[in-house]
Formats: C-alpha cells, structure tokens, sequence
C-alpha cells in the first residue's frame, strides 16, 4: 500500500470516529412544552444522564441573581428540594452551598455540598456549579453525591428577555430505577424553570 492509499485510509477511519463520537454525545429533545426545551445526552466518560433545559424569560439579569443569591429559598421552586442553605460565604461571586434533594421512597434522599461561583461579562452570566462531595461529613440516611457538575447561564435578549439554560450532570448513586432518574433530568427541570419563571415575570 502507498503512502497516499495510507493516508487516505487513516483520514477515513478519523472522520468516521468523529462522526461517531459527535452522534453519542448529541442532544436528545425530551420535552417541548410551555416554551421550556429539554434535552438530555449519555456523558461519554460516566454514562450518566446529562440535561440541558432551555428557557426566555422577560426579566433581567440582576432580578435573577437576586434569586439565586437567596439560597435558603430554594426549596420554594427547584423541583425536589428538601433543604438548601448556604455553607461558607467566600465573596459576593463565590460561597459553598448544600442541597438535599427529596427522593421517593423507600429510597434514601440524595445530596451534595457545591462551590457556585459567578462569574459575568457584557451579556451573559454564568453560575458555575461544582460538587464538593468531602466538604461536609456524610449524614446518616442520606447518600452523599459524589460527582455533579452543572451551571446556570443567563444571556441578554432583545426587548428585555433573557435566555436561561440550566445545565447539569451528576452520578445519582446505586440502584436509583429509570423512572425516578427521569423525574430529575426532565421532570424536574421543567418544573423548575416553570416556578422560576412566575417569581421573575411577575
């Protein structure tokens, strides 16, 4: 075989592993509804579910951190939150934050301590998210868990709208069946982003 024949053969098997790769991590719309999209893809390295949920919202960015900022309110509209507080304030940009999030019974509720950082340019806002799963000491009945990772971007629209994306991923630990996974990468995403937009818009 030539050099050109090899050539051409290793560019084949490259471009057929790209288009591989990009068709496994592509995102799969799961619901359309109320002008909230959200979709869900399989990480490549875990084979956990991540989830990407979509909304415009007519708010500010300034309105919307105030939000997120009031940790202890959590629980008032994210899906599934049983307890949220704020751990150890570093800056205004920065602090650890805990969530509890209710499961169904009989299995045991999840939760996980997280560093959120923010950080802002012209026209867009990101929260980062960052599970920190040895920040506190595990609770007895709660399974700790041990890897998440997600954000919160808010990106200036024309006619005073914002467009918000919640993204996030994380290992919801053993024996969690599929029907209650797809309560927390659709279900519960949807919801939140429901109730987040009755406290923005009104």
């Amino acid at each position: 075989m030539n050099i050109k024949a090899k050539i051409a053969l290793l560019l084949l098997f490259y471009f057929n592993m790209t288009l591989l790769f990009a068709q496994v991590n592509e995102w799969d719309l799961k619901k359309d509804e109320d002008g909230i999209a959200i979709y869900t893809r399989e990480d490549e390295n875990s084979g956990n579910i991540e989830f990407k949920a979509i909304i415009i919202l007519k708010t500010n960015i300034d309105k919307l951190l105030k939000v997120f900022l009031e940790v202890d309110n959590y629980t008032d509209w994210m899906a599934d939150m049983k307890v949220s507080k704020t751990l150890n304030m570093i800056s205004d940009t920065s602090r650890y934050i805990y969530y509890e999030a209710q499961v169904p019974w009989p299995l045991e509720n999840r939760d996980l301590p997280v560093y959120l950082q923010i950080t802002k340019s012209e026209k867009v806002t990101k929260i980062s998210l960052e599970g920190k799963p040895n920040f506190i000491p595990n609770k007895e009945g709660i399974t700790r868990i041990e890897e998440a990772s997600g954000s919160w971007i808010f990106t200036n629209k024309e006619n005073n709208e914002v467009e918000v994306i919640y993204q996030f991923l994380a290992d919801p630990g053993l024996n969690i069946p599929n029907w209650i996974i797809n309560l927390f990468i659709v279900d519960g995403p949807y919801k939140t982003l429901l109730n987040l937009q009755s406290i923005v818009e009104h």
